[in-house]
């Protein structure tokens, strides 16, 4: 792989191998599973996360001597099911499909097997003239001309009769050439042995699907498995009732869970650990990580990113939602506003342009275009709080730590450096407080009102709903 990250924990549609490996072997419902590394890769569980023992292979030498370090930690197991990390497109069905071969055929090995067009460097499958196998012939043994057109081959992984593969692991003789010893040599050692006491034939095969063999050694070969594996997330969520626009173009990760009546639009990106609820529109060009949108939510060419949207909410374009976000239902968040540990209660406005960080907004509230929460003083960030039903005009600065009260007002461009108290009103650098006026009956129309004198101390905001 060319890289300082193990094998195994490079990831597939959003999930490390290993871990696909292991969850697609959960369906054997194993007693115990044993997950074998080397010595450099000791705390490779640790880092995948997982909850599995550990069996160091120290030296590595081959397959074989691999299982049987592990059938030395597996006490009394009946049937030993062996799997590779680093074959990501085994699937739970498959895995099913091979150990109820195996429990049926009551054989010593069944292997399983996948037909190819072109064997490529897969080790054959090689029958009698009855058609039962008897051996698994490697590329450098075979002869070119059983190697052409639709060829059965060894994927690697099989089940053993645990008490029989006890005794015959110990008679594997190294290679020759590379010293390794070898699983798939007890093929040919179970035949040699003959026929079962009951006259079943001691190895049998079950076929899989051809993407099941796709074993990853270099990154095109990483590439090819993350694009099979996407193209059934993508043909699962349409078959589910979702609907992909152009979905070549839309990369989801396996754990993401999108609702019924959604709509994903070109170019959209649903990374590990986001929830999409029901009817929501997500895209163009929109990034969820870790990010839970709940139903009728709209994201149109906007980041989230460890962040919650809330029931009937819409984000963007171009807005960035960063980690700890909580916007609750009925939230507009214009285009290019960036929030971050911000909690937004229903039905508050942000406009375009603005930074909302760690603060607490009021249901009800409208912020205005190019407002910012100065949180960070230097040495330490702090927290703003903004009451219900405030407004906050725009390119209004709030220096936290402030609190804005319930129903008060800033006036545009005000540098707000102390509390507001509720149903107050502040303007100016820094802000202060003034009356705030009271519309009169018959009053002259706002848009045909006369100029406000430069007395700041008696002007009133002068921004609309939005913020403009």
């Amino acid at each position: 792989m060319r890289s300082a990250l193990p094998k195994p924990l490079h990831p597939v549609a959003g999930v490390p191998m290993v871990s696909r490996v292991l969850a697609a072997g959960r369906a054997a419902q194993p007693a115990r599973v044993a997950l074998v590394v080397g010595s450099g890769t000791a705390d490779l569980a640790e880092r995948a996360g997982l909850d599995v023992d550990s069996v160091i292979q120290d030296p590595p030498r081959g397959t074989g001597d691999a299982v049987r370090c592990a059938l030395a930690a597996s006490g009394d197991a009946a049937w030993i099911l062996v799997l590779y990390a680093d074959h990501p497109l085994l699937d739970a069905a498959t895995v099913s499909r091979l150990v109820d071969g195996a429990l049926e055929a009551r054989a010593r090995v069944t292997v399983l097997t996948c037909l190819l067009p072109e064997p490529g460097s897969y080790g054959r499958i090689g029958r009698d003239s009855d058609g039962r196998p008897v051996r698994i012939v490697e590329r450098a043994d075979d002869t070119p001309e059983a190697r052409v057109g639709p060829t059965e081959i060894n994927s690697g992984m099989m089940v053993l009769e645990a008490s029989w593969a006890r005794d015959a692991l110990q008679t594997l003789q190294p290679s020759p050439a590379t010293g390794e010893y070898y699983l798939t040599d007890l093929v040919e050692i179970a035949v040699a042995e003959g026929a079962k006491g009951n006259g079943e034939w001691p190895v049998a095969t079950v076929l899989a699907d051809p993407a099941v063999a796709l074993g990853v050694n270099d990154r095109v070969q990483l590439a090819a498995a993350d694009a099979e594996a996407r193209r059934r997330i993508r043909s699962r969520l349409m078959l589910g009732g979702v609907t992909l626009v152009g979905p070549e173009t839309i990369f989801v990760d396996e754990d993401v869970e999108v609702g019924l009546d959604t709509t994903l639009l070109p170019f959209t990106t649903l990374l590990a650990g986001t929830r999409v609820g029901a009817r929501c529109t997500i895209g163009p060009h929109a990034t969820l990580d870790s990010a839970r949108i709940g139903n009728d939510a709209v994201v149109r060419a906007s980041t989230l990113v460890d962040s919650s949207l809330g029931d009937g909410s819409d984000v963007g374009p171009y807005a960035h939602l960063r980690g700890g976000t909580e916007v609750g239902p009925g939230v507009h968040v214009g285009n290019y506003a960036e929030l971050k540990n911000a909690v937004l209660r229903e039905g508050v406005k942000v406009g375009h342009v603005s930074y909302v960080g760690d603060t607490e907004v009021g249901a009800g509230t409208n912020v205005g275009a190019g407002t910012i929460t100065a949180n960070y003083d230097g040495f330490a960030k702090h927290r703003t709080e903004i009451g219900a039903d405030a407004f906050i005009g725009s390119d209004s600065v709030l220096v936290a730590p402030v609190r804005i009260g319930t129903a008060a007002r800033t006036g545009a461009g005000a540098v707000v450096t102390r509390d507001v108290p509720d149903g107050a009103t502040v303007v100016g650098v820094p802000a202060r407080v003034v009356p705030r006026r009271v519309a009169q009956k018959n009053s002259i129309p706002s848009d045909q009102a006369a100029p406000v004198q430069p007395d700041v101390e008696h002007a009133a905001p002068q921004t609309n709903e939005d913020g403009e």
